[in-house]
């Protein structure tokens, strides 16, 4: 071979075995490592807000605030009082919190509602779902008069009605210390102008509950009860008939009475002596 080729050939091994050797490392780096290129993470400005219960808020009569922030929502059936499964964890905390602090002598309990239904419709319904929970409360051995069951329906809401998202939000129970050792906390209103309902006792739901049944069952049956053969007297009136019956002989009439003779009035009066 010419020793110019040569000296070519071997000069250009070098760059050769360099280019396939980096084809082959980029060629297995594609394969095996598929992870996205890093991405900056959001400022601090830039995150969206964190919802008011995260984290669970303490209350403290010191802090000037009324609301009691407690972790998870209660949910109730469409339309409905009935509280829904799920609810149970915000319930037992709600629960825990009265116990651990009895200088919070009432506690009221707000329902909310979005604007899907009437106005009428959405404060009884807000209303009925609060005591929905006070009942639960109750049922739990807390004394009903520490509680305060408030329906506000969609007057207060915190999002806008017309999304998804607003609206569920709006759709919510919220729990706020109405009285500290026996008097009005911040001096405020306890029922803050909702519509109240009376928050009943276990025994006198139960004496309501049967007084109700009572109401609703008809009368009852007088139930049969057999007696035997009786033979008793029975008054059969004469049937009045105008006319005599048949083979009968009429009844004799009454005899007439006699009249007096007709004078003559043609006849002389006798004569006299003389």
């Amino acid at each position: 071979m010419d020793p110019k080729r040569k000296q070519a050939a071997r000069t250009s091994l070098p760059f050769a075995l360099a280019a396939a050797l980096a084809a082959a490392a980029l060629a297995g780096q594609g394969c095996s490592d598929n992870r996205l290129p890093p991405r900056e993470l959001p400022r601090a400005e830039e995150q969206r807000a964190l919802p008011r219960w995260y984290p669970e808020k303490p209350w403290s009569e010191q802090g000037g605030e009324s609301q009691v922030y407690i972790e998870g929502k209660i949910v109730f059936d469409t339309s409905k009082a009935t509280i829904r499964p799920g609810s149970e964890k915000t319930l037992e905390t709600l629960l825990q919190f009265i116990k651990e602090h009895p200088e919070v002598t009432r506690l009221r309990i707000e329902g909310h509602t979005d604007a899907q239904s009437s106005e009428e419709h959405n404060q009884a319904l807000s209303a009925r779902r609060a005591l929905a929970v006070a009942d639960w409360l109750v049922d739990h051995e807390v004394a009903s008069d520490r509680l305060i069951a408030v329906g506000f329906g969609e007057s207060r809401p915190l999002g806008p009605n017309e999304i998804a998202a607003g609206r569920s939000e709006n759709r919510r129970v919220e729990f706020h210390v109405a009285e500290v050792n026996g008097r009005p906390f911040l001096g405020q209103d306890p029922y803050r102008g909702g519509l109240a309902l009376e928050v009943l006792s276990l025994e006198q739901r139960k004496q309501r509950a049967e007084q109700a049944a009572q109401l609703k069952a008809p009368p009852p049956r007088k139930g049969f009860v057999a007696t035997g053969d009786e033979i008793k007297p029975v008054q059969v009136k004469p049937r009045a008939t105008s006319e005599a019956q048949e083979g009968e002989p009429p009844a004799p009439s009454a005899p007439a009475k006699e009249s007096a003779p007709p004078r003559d009035g043609g006849g002389a009066a006798p004569a006299g002596g003389g």
